[in-house]
């Protein structure tokens, strides 16, 4: 017997108020990608601003407001020290080395088989190379981005202590509290885990770049900036850099992609056995399984900001989560 299928108005409301959010916080998607990257640049100089708020200025102590032009001043100097120094060699040597790609990876005699495979993936490859360059080249030329971000994360720095305030009293007055120092652990956390990421990135950087000097491999600036680029995609990351950098080896020499390739095998027992867990003992540890998985998913819906989120994101839900189970007990 046939059934009647009712379906209330409420439903019908209810469905289309739903698609309608989800429509609205996918054209907001740059908007909220803004809003992130500016609060973790907020969790990252919170604890500077801290510190700066504990001194004093002509016998009176530093307000919020001083300490925040003070800690955005500095990040800023050194960023613009960093493009200043850095970028121009860093885009001359992306270049060579992305125009000459092609060139460098048909060199390398591995069989026919694999030269037809190599055939194939070339152009590939070129296109591969020309997207990222115009990609770097876009992240740095979109000024007003950069600045958009910078503005924003100020005024959250000025106002943070409130906004926490305000954020914790949507809650009932019994879990207030819990709120609060739930808000005060991720942002502990996040902050760890920038200012970590940060570390890790320029001494591992600067290690590739000092090793394929002594090496003798070329591009060395662009393949070490490379290399500490991609230390912010945790496991992948490392090894892109070594096949990259062997790759490059290996038309020259295979003895100097031997050397390459034990560099970085040094360089990783490094960075596993000494730099993580002394630079990263703050912040709350995943399995690699767990860490896998969130890059996979992060990824797959939101590319590579969602695979460099997906870290953070995953520490935050862990944080939340704990402090819910123990709320609950």
């Amino acid at each position: 017997m046939d059934k009647e299928v009712v379906i209330s108005i409420k439903t019908i409301l209810f469905t289309a108020l739903l698609g309608l959010v989800l429509y609205v916080l996918f054209r907001l998607g740059p908007i909220i990608g803004l809003f992130v990257v500016a609060t973790l640049i907020v969790f990252a100089i919170e604890p500077l601003i801290k510190k700066i708020m504990k001194g004093t200025l002509l016998n009176h102590k530093i307000s919020r407001g001083v300490a925040v032009a003070i800690s955005y001043s500095a990040l800023i100097l050194v960023l613009v020290l960093i493009i200043t120094i850095w970028l121009p060699p860093f885009i001359s040597e992306s270049q060579k080395l992305f125009k000459n790609l092609p060139k460098i990876v048909k060199s390398i005699d591995l069989g026919a088989q694999v030269d037809l495979n190599l055939a194939q993936f070339l152009p590939q490859a070129s296109q591969v190379s020309g997207n990222l360059l115009t990609a770097i080249m876009s992240i740095f030329s979109n000024i007003t981005g950069i600045v958009s971000i910078f503005i924003v994360s100020i005024y959250l720095s000025l106002d943070w202590p409130n906004m926490k305030r305000r954020f914790a009293s949507l809650f009932p007055s019994k879990a207030e509290d819990l709120v609060y120092d739930t808000l005060d652990e991720i942002e502990i956390s996040l902050g760890h885990w920038v200012k970590g990421e940060a570390v890790l990135m320029f001494v591992v950087g600067l290690f590739s770049f000092v090793g394929l000097v002594l090496l003798d491999i070329d591009y060395p600036l662009a393949l070490g900036l490379i290399s500490g680029f991609l230390e912010v995609v945790p496991m992948m990351g490392p090894i892109i850099s070594a096949v990259f950098a062997s790759v490059i080896a290996l038309a020259d020499a295979p003895i100097k992609a031997v050397g390459v390739i034990i560099l970085f095998i040094v360089i990783q027992q490094l960075e596993n056995n000494i730099l993580v867990p002394k630079v990263m003992q703050k912040v709350s540890g995943f399995s690699p399984l767990i860490i896998l998985l969130s890059l996979l998913i992060g990824s797959e819906f939101f590319g590579i900001a969602g695979a460099i989120l997906a870290v953070p994101s995953i520490m935050t839900i862990g944080i939340v989560a704990r402090r819910v189970i123990k709320f609950l007990r």
